[in-house]
């Protein structure tokens, strides 16, 4: 016969103290002593405790589990998003679960229709996935954060990356290390300033936009030439262009790249063909991966505070999940970043 599995109330009893003291202690919550939480995890081994998740599940109507859904787990950006984003949620109690959409607008709206989202598997999401809509998710009733939905009038609550600051401050760092002829690497068409200033769901204009009212400012040029589209944002598309501006003997003397992964995509393309990295063009990229400390020349970056980020989101969720009935309001919320000067941007 299977012995009785152990319960809060048996650690309790051997700790002397409360069965809610015991449960704070086990999820790492604020509240209990640090002596206490040794005692009850200690005497929860003793008994080889066990949660016993899906009567937790049946009892509160949550099940502690936070979805992290995003485009792709293979660039460095995400690794670090991911792992600010999931060490918050940890923090507070829950348990990620990790999701990737590939940049698959089926897929992302397949994953908000999912039974799984409606039911009891997630108590609610974080997501940063392309072709994630707003209607979708205000009809599915459930708690979700997006990441960088760059509506002015959200529906849902977003938490945003400084895209038009963070850009224009790379594009004028640039300018005051002596650049004239600045090159703006990204995925977005060139627009002129009507375009730029509307609405935009996406951060690829955003950018643009900061990055153009740096140049303009300046007495700068911005017209078609100097907005250098590209359809993707990694390391090989960097090195492709840098490969082809290098062949057509472009004169850029600076580029505002707006990924990291392209810039260090640049700086090797250029690599290749002999051009020089700062000496005959200066690179800045956008996020502040690690990476970029470590390549040659190191990369300068508009550097994007993710745990402040990764804060922010995961406490406007807990606050739609603990008052699903509650009188809030979508809210948004433009993080800060910090512009790191690296070699790749260095006056000689």
């Amino acid at each position: 016969m299977n012995a009785k599995a152990p319960t809060l109330k048996d650690i309790a009893e051997e700790v002397g103290v409360t069965p809610m003291t015991v449960s704070k202690a086990l999820r790492d919550m604020p509240g209990v002593k640090a002596s206490t939480r040794s005692k009850v995890l200690a005497v929860a081994e003793k008994l080889n405790y066990r949660v016993n998740v899906q009567a937790s599940s049946l009892k509160s109507g949550r099940s502690g589990i936070i979805r992290i859904m995003v485009n792709e787990y293979r660039l460095p950006f995400y690794s670090q998003l991911i792992d600010s984003l999931s060490t918050e949620v940890i923090r507070n109690g829950l348990t990620p679960f990790l999701q990737k959409t590939g940049y698959s607008v089926e897929s992302a709206a397949e994953a908000m229709r999912s039974p799984y989202f409606s039911g009891s598997m997630f108590d609610g999401t974080i997501a940063h996935a392309s072709g994630i809509t707003e209607p979708e998710i205000v009809k599915s009733g459930n708690p979700t954060v997006l990441l960088d939905d760059c509506l002015h009038n959200p529906t849902v609550s977003a938490v945003n990356w400084p895209n038009e600051m963070g850009s224009r401050a790379g594009v004028q760092h640039l300018i005051d290390r002596g650049c004239r002829n600045i090159g703006i690497v990204t995925t977005c068409p060139y627009m002129e300033v009507e375009e730029l200033m509307k609405d935009h769901a996406s951060n690829d204009p955003l950018r643009l936009r900061g990055a153009r009212s740096a140049l303009v400012d300046n007495g700068l040029p911005y017209d078609p030439e100097h907005v250098i589209r590209i359809a993707g944002m990694d390391e090989l598309r960097g090195v492709a262009i840098a490969h082809k501006l290098a062949d057509e003997h472009a004169d850029f003397d600076g580029y505002m790249c707006m990924n990291d992964s392209l810039a260090l995509g640049l700086i090797r393309g250029f690599a290749d063909r002999g051009v020089r990295v700062p000496d005959d063009a200066r690179v800045i990229g956008f996020d502040g991966i690690r990476t970029g400390e470590y390549s040659v020349p190191t990369l300068s970056t508009i550097s994007v505070d993710l745990d402040q980020l990764a804060q922010i989101a995961v406490s406007q969720l807990l606050r739609q999940i603990e008052n699903p009935d509650g009188d809030w309001r979508p809210s948004t919320t433009t993080v800060g970043f910090t512009l790191i000067e690296r070699e790749s941007t260095t006056m000689r």
